[in-house]
């Protein structure tokens, strides 16, 4: 629960003060490469992380703009103007995917060159 915690916290505060989406990727890929869990478990931990920085800030900037930015790409992508809320969950679930890929290719990574004997 701590690795999570610490996870998503360092996710969103380089992605606040650096702005860039890509410290969703690449914050659960240094914990996968540290942490010595396995693969699966770093990808779990990564996805958490990833989906509740994603959904907390798809959800803050839904409720404060009344759902007008989250309404238009609803109706962009088809689902219907009034389905704002399907693009919330949408975005954390990209955002959960994301990490957890990362954390996944960092545990690998771990694991295919530190070998034990």
């Amino acid at each position: 629960m701590i690795i999570i915690l610490a996870q998503a916290v360092l996710i969103a505060a380089l992605e606040w003060f650096l702005q860039s989406w890509l410290w969703v990727a690449l914050v659960p890929m240094a914990f996968g490469l540290a942490a010595h869990a396995s693969p699966a478990r770093a990808a779990g931990r990564g996805a958490a992380a990833g989906a509740s920085c994603w959904l907390g800030a798809a959800l803050f900037f839904y409720l404060t703009s009344g759902g007008i930015i989250a309404g238009r790409m609803a109706a962009m992508f088809g689902l219907g103007r009034s389905r704002g809320w399907l693009m919330v969950l949408l975005t954390g679930l990209l955002g959960a995917l994301v990490a957890a890929l990362a954390a996944y290719a960092g545990a690998s990574l771990r694991g295919a060159f530190c070998r034990k004997k």
